[in-house]
């Protein structure tokens, strides 16, 4: 972030109809007009970690903190064990939550401002998991839909709005979840880097998208003339209703007052792994800073002390300013393609949110010790969505007790100080 009263160059005019977007050179969250302040307040100085402390041996527990006070603000997290424990009114001004969803081998993050809603992936690998767990965990943070789509979630009344609804990458297990959701949500805005997958479950994503008359759809790849794209074969089309646009990376975002999105990586060429498309966000939640990797890799899997490389790399070059934070969310499930300590490092998390299960991928389960040792050896409170995978101590788990989802759910909440 810039240092204080430092004023960069300054960004070309927008076209009018894409008020929610602000585009600044160099990576930097640049101040903002006095006439945007309620939607866009400028980041708080730079808050430094506590001191780190040593991690414990390797045959000891992990520390059972639940909260962190981090000079301006406090950050608490708690397990989510039943509805009730998911507060379902909108947080107060100056407060944010983050809800890391157990959805099994995947990852669902909804992200929560006294004003905004943003839900970063929603999907799920395992054969025994319901994507439908994800309707039933939004039906108890945000309340039910009115909408039919939405099955046994639904209620009489609107339906529901998600502000924003941002798709990583187009696999499996982050995209599952999305073909219920979008029918079932009016969304606003859908982001995604628009690298095309032939597979039924992205066809499902866009047919989504192509209904959500009035949604704004953001790629970063190009819309093609006609709006149409082939998957698997089939054309779909996306109509006039929904508006079609383009994003790039430094592009800064609107949340809500105090809270902003920039984009960090945005990838839309066909690369062999998907992976490699990773959509990279740094939100900043008041004076706190959010990184989302979804899967984004440093290489083929090596101990954490390997050379840094492919996404990562690509971050410490192009956005090192944007990757101190509070927050991260451990891409790629904790493997070993991810996390260099390099780039740990250089992000610093005081909190890591790991989503994993147990559904391995080429025939290893993560997350990777290697990655957990490395997470705790900086000092981070390391949340996992996979401890009690093998034998869950709860009944009536949001979604339902199938699948080896629903258990190790967290709700962070960031208060800043008044």
């Amino acid at each position: 972030m810039p240092a204080p009263g430092s004023v960069p160059d300054s960004p070309p005019p927008l076209p009018s109809q894409y008020p929610h977007l602000v585009r600044r050179p160099h990576h930097r969250l640049a101040p903002l007009s006095l006439t945007l302040l309620a939607v866009l307040a400028a980041c708080g100085p730079a808050v430094a970690p506590p001191p780190r402390t040593p991690s414990p041996p390797t045959d000891a527990p992990p520390p059972r903190r639940t909260s962190i006070d981090v000079s301006s603000r406090a950050i608490t997290w708690a397990r989510v064990e039943h509805a009730a424990d998911v507060v379902a009114t909108p947080p107060a001004a100056g407060t944010w939550r983050l809800h890391l969803i157990d959805v099994g081998t995947g990852l669902a993050l909804l992200v929560q401002g006294a004003d905004f809603t943003l839900l970063y992936d929603a999907g799920t690998g395992d054969p025994g998991e319901r994507p439908s767990r994800v309707l039933a965990y939004l039906a108890a943070a945000l309340g039910p839909s009115g909408d039919a789509a939405c099955g046994a979630t639904a209620a009489p009344g609107p339906r529901r709005t998600l502000d924003h609804v941002v798709l990583s990458h187009p696999h499996l297990d982050h995209a599952s979840a999305l073909g219920l959701v979008l029918p079932c949500d009016q969304a606003t805005h859908v982001w995604e880097p628009g690298r095309i997958q032939h597979t039924v479950v992205y066809r499902e994503f866009v047919e989504g998208v192509a209904a959500s008359a009035g949604a704004t759809y953001h790629t970063a790849a190009s819309p093609p003339r006609d709006r149409t794209v082939v998957i698997k074969g089939e054309e779909l089309t996306v109509p006039p209703s929904v508006t079609w646009t383009t994003f790039s990376e430094g592009d800064v975002v609107a949340l809500g007052a105090d809270a902003r999105f920039q984009v960090l990586h945005a990838e839309a060429k066909a690369h062999p792994d998907p992976n490699a498309n990773s959509l990279v966000l740094a939100l900043d939640l008041g004076t706190t800073r959010v990184l989302l990797t979804g899967d984004a890799e440093s290489g083929p899997r090596a101990d954490p002390s390997a050379p840094v490389g492919d996404v990562e790399a690509h971050l410490l070059e192009h956005a090192a300013d944007a990757l101190d934070v509070d927050i991260l969310q451990v891409g790629h499930h904790g493997s070993k393609t991810s996390s260099r300590r390099a780039f740990l490092d250089a992000v610093s998390p005081i909190v890591a949110l790991v989503s994993a299960g147990p559904k391995a991928y080429r025939g290893t389960v993560l997350p990777d010790a290697e990655v957990i040792a490395a997470l705790e050896a900086i000092g981070a409170a390391v949340l996992r969505t996979d401890v009690h995978d093998a034998a869950c101590d709860l009944t009536d788990r949001l979604g339902g007790d199938a699948g080896p989802g629903g258990c190790d759910s967290y709700v962070v909440t960031i208060v800043e100080a008044r």
